[in-house]
This record gives structure tokens, sequence and C-alpha cells, in this order.
């Protein structure tokens, strides 16, 4: 009893003690006012700004990029409104963002150029893949990552509905063949995917602010680095012992 108590304790000021540093959770940031977002930036180690949930004019949009040398824009959108597209992520990069995230159905000339844009700025290419309605077969999925790669991917995303509890360990199969790889499972059954992903071989997660979510199934940032902290105190206690 004492022990499990003690336990507890060590890990919850393990966890107080490297949440800012952690690298390996990217905080999705969206559904939020620009007033909050240099406070969010300041205890994040990697942040994703998804400017679509976002209400920034130009200038507030360069001032966030600056803030920061690690960060990830990102634009989506279901028309491919690829003005829009360009226009905020040129100022991103521009700005001085680590990545900029395009979806596998951006239009080519647009994606190219802005690849060519980004490299250009020493700035890094996230390829992204969404399925919001199931999990394709590892063949179809293998196939993918290696299409997006000979796009210009730098790192390639991969998220699918989880529908059942081998679309999970289908997609985190994945790891064993592929680097470079941020792959998990969006909905409520793909959220140990989340957690899972690090552990396996993805350099980062993705996690949310508490209550302003940016993708089905997303978790908050505090609990992923619970459970990470906990894993890695977990791990370090096992090497020890």
């Amino acid at each position: 009893m004492i022990k499990g108590v003690l336990l507890d304790i060590y890990i919850n000021q393990y966890s107080n003690q490297y949440q800012k540093m952690r690298n390996d959770i990217c905080l999705s940031i969206g559904h939020t006012d620009y007033e909050t977002i240099p406070e969010l930036l300041k205890q994040s180690a990697l942040a994703e700004v998804r400017i679509d949930l976002l209400q920034l004019n130009k200038e507030q949009l360069k001032s966030i990029f600056l803030k920061h040398n690690n960060l990830i824009a990102t634009y989506r959108t279901d028309n491919n409104d690829t003005e829009t597209i360009e226009t905020t992520l040129n100022i991103a990069i521009e700005s001085g963002c680590k990545y900029i995230d395009l979806d596998i159905e951006t239009p080519e000339l647009l994606r190219n150029n802005l690849i060519i844009k980004a490299h250009a700025k020493g700035c890094k290419i996230i390829l992204s893949y969404h399925n919001f309605a199931k999990t394709p077969s590892l063949k179809e999925l293998n196939t993918l990552i290696d299409k997006l790669f000979q796009m210009g991917a730098d790192l390639v995303k991969i998220a699918c509905k989880a529908n059942s509890h081998s679309d999970c360990a289908r997609v985190m199969g994945l790891y064993e063949n592929h680097l470079n790889l941020v792959a998990f499972c969006m909905g409520n059954m793909g959220k140990i995917t989340r957690l899972a992903a690090p552990i396996l071989g993805a350099p980062f997660t993705y996690a949310s602010i508490q209550g302003k979510e940016t993708a089905p199934g997303q978790i908050s940032i505090s609990e992923v680095e619970m459970f990470l902290n906990s894993y890695k105190f977990e791990q370090s206690q096992t090497t020890h012992s």
C-alpha cells in the first residue's frame, strides 16, 4: 500500500518535472484564440498550428511562427482551396516553421511548389493520409506510405478510423518496416494507438488542449504526458532492478 502511494507520488513529480520538455508529443492547437497561443507554445516542445481551426490574420499567423522554432503548419480544407492553402503555408514557411503538413489530396502542382519552397527554407514536409471511415488493408497502407515518400515526404503521417482491434494492430505493425512515420488510428477504439505510437517508433504523437480536440479520438496533452512519463519511469525501474 505504502509502496503504491510512494510510486504514485514519484510519477506525479516526474510528470510535472518533464511535462514541458517532451519532444515526442505534438500539441495540436485549434479552437482557441490568438491571445492564448503564445502561452501554449511556451509549454510545448513541439506543436501543430491548425490554421484552418483558428481565426488568425496574416500578421498574427506570422507572429506565431516567429515565436517558436519547432512548429508544424497545417491547413485542412474539404474543397482544396489552393489560394488559401498556398498563402497561409507560405507565410508559415517564411516565418520559420519546422514542418508543413500536406494532405495526399493536395493538388500536385501546389504540393510540388510548396515542397520546393519549404526545402529551400530548411522546412520539412509531412505528407499525410486520413481515412475517417475505415482502416485499409496492410498491403494498401504499405503502398500508400511508399507513394507518399516518393511524392517528396520527409515524414509520412497515416491516420485511419479504427473499427476493430485488428485495425489498431495493423496500423501499429507498420512501424516494423517503416521509419520517419507517424501512424495511429482515430476514434475511441484507436486511442491506445496514439499512446503506443512513440513507443513503437513514431518521432511523436499528437495530443490536444483539454476539451479542444482537433481530430476524433485525440487525447489531452496532460493524459499523454502522464502515460509516457509513467512508461519511461517503469522502464527505468525495470532496467535497474
